[in-house]
């Protein structure tokens, strides 16, 4: 006969199983044990080795910039930039060597080490420094067109931009020069438009006061008038010339008033005729 399930059983339901034994966690660690302990000591060192290599990295760097503030001419910065060419320091020497080459005359040597600077190191923050001193110095000497260039590559270099209003007033100056004074114009202006906060707001908006102001014409002086010849006072009669002897000039005046006070001498008269 069916038993109707709402009916109390009499046999016990097992209802969970009890495990006996360790748990398979457990038993995970327990194989891996070796493996696991390998592991965390290669991690350890690993952290460890990083913590040393960046301790070295600073040290290094620390050493770099000491002996950077102790050069003092291009064979000292030179050092700088072969021993310790993978730190910051390097870059900065680079650029300390363009500037003192620069300022020994030798400048096609000097923008040769600033094209240096930017074609090996892009990402350094000097390197944008170093584009836009190359402007400049092209500009020096003339160089119009590959100035334009070198300004135009600071103003392109949407991550560092605080140097592109330097560069847009530049562009401005380099068209003035040419006479494209509506060019000029627009360089200026957006400086000011660009940025306000930007202390070279205010030297743009001073370029666009004089930006039509045209200088006097310079005139050639008159030439200056052949100066006058001093008049010689005449020397008096029996005066000693050039005597700067006192006694010597009052001997001199006496004997000429003794001669003015002497007589005349007496006329000669002729002897009377004797008569026949």
């Amino acid at each position: 006969m069916r038993r109707h399930m709402s009916e109390p059983s009499n046999h016990p339901m097992p209802i969970g199983e009890i495990v006996q034994g360790p748990s398979a966690f457990e038993q995970f660690l327990e194989k891996n044990q070796k493996l696991i302990a390998l592991s965390a000591v290669v991690v350890a060192l690993a952290i460890g080795g990083v913590m040393v290599y960046r301790t070295i990295q600073q040290d290094h760097a620390a050493e770099a910039a000491a002996t950077l503030s102790a050069a003092k001419d291009i064979a000292a910065m030179e050092k700088v930039k072969l021993d310790y060419a993978d730190t910051p320091s390097a870059v900065t020497a680079a650029m300390g060597i363009a500037d003192k080459l620069w300022g020994n005359g030798q400048q096609d040597e000097a923008i040769t080490a600033l094209k240096e600077i930017i074609e090996k190191f892009p990402q350094h923050p000097a390197s944008v420094v170093a584009q836009n001193t190359l402007g400049y110095r092209l500009m020096a000497q003339g160089k119009n067109g590959d100035a334009t260039l070198a300004f135009q590559a600071v103003i392109d270099r949407e991550s560092e931009r605080y140097l592109a209003p330097s560069a847009m007033i530049a562009l401005g100056d380099l068209a003035k020069k040419e006479g494209n004074l509506e060019k000029a114009s627009e360089h200026y202006k957006k400086v000011s438009a660009e940025f306000k906060d930007s202390p070279f707001a205010s030297m743009a908006a001073d370029r666009m006061k004089f930006l039509r102001f045209a200088s006097p014409t310079e005139i050639e002086p008159p030439p200056a008038p052949a100066p006058e010849k001093p008049s010689t006072p005449e020397t008096p009669t029996g005066a000693s010339i050039g005597s700067t002897n006192p006694m010597l000039d009052a001997l001199s005046n006496g004997s000429k008033e003794k001669k003015d006070e002497a007589p005349a001498p007496a006329p000669v008269q002729n002897p009377p005729a004797s008569q026949p």
